[in-house]
């Protein structure tokens, strides 16, 4: 039995995308315009790198988890942690919501891949590529993402009110 985790009342995987679209897309923005420090570039480069050996290997879940390391790190880049916060309950819901399926390793392969051309862009200073890519990466509908379920986090038992 999957792990109960906290799902947004009523969002379908599509207004889950489209809300990720509207938190990530000027974060990112923000970061891309004011650069990163080498020491935050080494960090999400790490991260990145992360995503790609579980997609190498293919591990879905730690693939997963890697993946919302590197994207709540980069939210919480901003310095704004109610960002990183909101994140977690989008990208958890985002991938329990969406079927596993085949061809996963490929899509983990793909957007690991899309993690490592980010972290460039950004250390670049390429602020219209990265917004490009990110517009891509998080528009993708969710049923195209590997899954696994996600181990439950503290103080959220799948209860809508808790």
């Amino acid at each position: 039995m999957a792990a109960p985790v906290r799902c947004l009342a009523g969002t379908q995987p599509e207004d889950i995308a489209e809300l990720r679209l509207l938190l990530e897309l000027p974060a990112l923005r923000k970061l891309a315009d004011r650069g990163l420090s080498d020491q935050e570039l080494e960090l999400v480069r790490k991260l990145a790198s992360a995503t790609m050996r579980a997609a190498r290997s293919g591990d879905v879940l730690s693939y997963l988890q890697a993946d919302i390391a590197f994207h709540r790190c980069l939210l919480e880049l901003t310095g704004d942690p109610a960002l990183s916060d909101i994140a977690r309950l989008m990208l958890a819901q985002d991938r329990v919501c969406a079927p596993d399926g085949e061809g996963s390793e490929q899509i983990m392969a793909r957007d690991a891949s899309e993690h490592g051309e980010l972290v460039g862009m950004l250390g670049d200073g390429m602020v219209s590529a990265a917004d490009h890519l990110v517009r891509l990466h998080l528009a993708r509908p969710s049923a195209s993402r590997p899954t696994s379920p996600l181990p439950a986090e503290p103080g959220f038992n799948g209860d809508a009110g808790a």
